[in-house]
């Protein structure tokens, strides 16, 4: 007997109106996060791309700031090796991955 209760609460509760309503609201929400996500997504494929970049530029004055700790022995050959690998890796990651976003961001707005 009480889900019968229940049942016609909610049918009460829940007229046609809202109903009617639901679909519609679901079509709003999903355009306004797919735009969101959208946007964001371009925003983050040129932060990271722009990441990258700036890390690649940077490369080369870092390489020579390793190379006169070394010299001055406040760090060890293969610290500034390490370091060296860490930094150019995740310069070419930043990068390529800022590149596949947009890309993955482009093709989701021309389907």
């Amino acid at each position: 007997m009480d889900s019968v209760v229940a049942t016609n609460m909610i049918h009460l509760l829940v007229g046609q109106s809202l109903k009617a309503a639901v679909p519609l609201t679901a079509i709003v929400l999903a355009q306004a996060t797919a735009r969101f996500f959208d946007e964001a997504g371009i925003g983050a494929a040129i932060l990271l791309t722009m990441i990258g970049v700036v890390l690649h530029w940077h490369l080369p004055q870092h390489r020579t700031s390793m190379e006169e700790r070394m010299k001055d022995n406040k760090l060890t050959d293969e610290e500034a090796r390490r370091q060296l690998r860490f930094y150019s890796w995740c310069a070419s990651v930043a990068t390529v991955l800022g590149v596949v976003v947009l890309i993955a961001v482009l093709f989701d707005l021309t389907r």
